[in-house]
């Protein structure tokens, strides 16, 4: 998953970033990043061009990249120093994407500077989720947009795979799209569009690929909501 900012400190990531970003790179080399694909589609059709877009717990900074490769400007954040060296080793050429370790308490400075927040698997590790959301508020100009995943509470991948997995393991919270809907409206955002789903088991394998789209599937849920 591709998340720091995590109640666990990010020792987790640091330990798996090298695997992890090897993951995502293959992904991206066939053709088949599915999480880029959405975050990128949902950036492009609710951000302003070339706005300024925070990554939170970027983590290898793929998708950052890809919102950078679109025009828009781009600042990743993340505790985890394994991920940031990832991030960084990207060839970027003259893209306007930055990264920066997260300081103890991120986004106490930014104040209505980001035009959206981009936040993928990262809110399911929050001990106060609504605390987070709060502060991407704080951090937004007025209308602005979050773009943010969910865990997925309704997922059979995520039931089958909980166990096996680190990262799914080393989760705080999952929601139905109804509950994190609520909590949305807790942080002072407004829900746009109902989720989108990806990523399960069923990605391995192309013919049953699609399946992972159904909210009984997908162990992640994608959500566009506006600053309230």
């Amino acid at each position: 998953m591709e998340n720091d900012a995590v109640s666990g400190g990010p020792t987790l990531f640091d330990q798996t970033a090298a695997d992890f970003t090897a993951k995502v790179d293959k992904q991206i080399d066939a053709g088949r990043y599915r999480r880029g694909d959405l975050f990128l589609a949902a950036a492009i059709s609710s951000v302003p061009s070339h706005g300024y877009i925070l990554d939170y717990g970027c983590g290898p900074g793929r998708i950052a990249a890809l919102l950078g490769g679109r025009g828009f400007r781009v600042l990743g954040l993340d505790p985890s120093p394994a991920m940031i060296l990832s991030a960084r080793q990207q060839r970027l050429d003259a893209l306007e994407v930055e990264f920066q370790l997260c300081e103890a308490r991120p986004l106490e400075a930014q104040s209505e500077v980001f035009d959206a927040v981009v936040c993928s698997s990262v809110i399911e590790y929050e001990q106060q989720p609504v605390e987070l959301l709060r502060r991407f508020s704080a951090a937004l100009r007025p209308s602005g947009v979050l773009v943010i995943s969910f865990a997925n509470s309704r997922s059979l991948s995520r039931a089958l795979f909980q166990r096996r997995n680190l990262h799914l393991g080393a989760q705080v919270h999952t929601w139905s799209w109804q509950e994190f809907s609520q909590l949305l409206e807790q942080g002072g955002f407004k829900p746009i569009r109902n989720a989108v789903y990806f990523d399960s088991f069923l990605d391995r394998i192309a013919p049953l690929r699609f399946f992972s789209a159904s909210q009984f599937i997908g162990a992640l849920g994608l959500i566009v909501a506006v600053k309230q």
